[in-house]
């Protein structure tokens, strides 16, 4: 995988992640300075640089709010990342999405209804409901907003804003 950057607006808010060469672009345009950089440099013929983490803008990027308040649409994937791709029956790691109220008996495919299951638990569920099968959730579903995945992606660089001081301690 290319390495990503967390890109912070100029008020130091996380705004994304970018890949490591549009990083670079921002750096050389001059639109952001590294605040936070990996070990290594980056060498052309005519610029030497640190390998950037972590990337500010230098002037205020407007963002529309609301974009980041919208529900994302729903994917199996997005259920791994949400659940952390732990299972919902056993906290196991889990590869499988599994429905609560069953597919086979009209449950749709929705962030309520599916939660990441084990292959274990899966198989053990089967085409029942957890009540049906003895097999009571340790964390209910939810909806995932874009805000929370463009936190996710943050979360998954291996940057600790907290650390750097752009977020509260948890």
């Amino acid at each position: 995988m290319a390495a990503q950057v967390v890109v912070l607006n100029a008020t130091l808010e996380p705004i994304g992640v970018a890949s490591l060469q549009r990083a670079v672009a921002f750096l050389v345009k001059e639109r952001a300075q590294i605040m936070l950089a990996a070990d290594g440099m980056i060498r052309s013929n005519s610029i030497e640089l640190p390998v950037p983490r972590v990337v500010v803008f230098n002037d205020y990027v407007r963002i529309p709010h609301t974009r980041l308040y919208d529900k994302m649409p729903w994917s199996r994937r997005g259920v791994l990342d949400r659940d952390r791709r732990r299972c919902a029956y056993c906290e196991a790691p889990g590869a499988t999405i599994d429905h609560i109220h069953p597919a086979s008996r009209g449950g749709e495919s929705s962030w309520l209804n599916t939660i990441t299951a084990c292959v274990a638990c899966n198989g053990a569920k089967g085409d029942r409901t957890p009540g049906e099968a003895g097999m009571p959730l340790r964390f209910e579903p939810r909806v995932v907003w874009r805000r929370e995945v463009m936190m996710l992606a943050v979360e998954a660089t291996g940057v600790d804003l907290a650390e750097l001081g752009v977020l509260p301690r948890p």
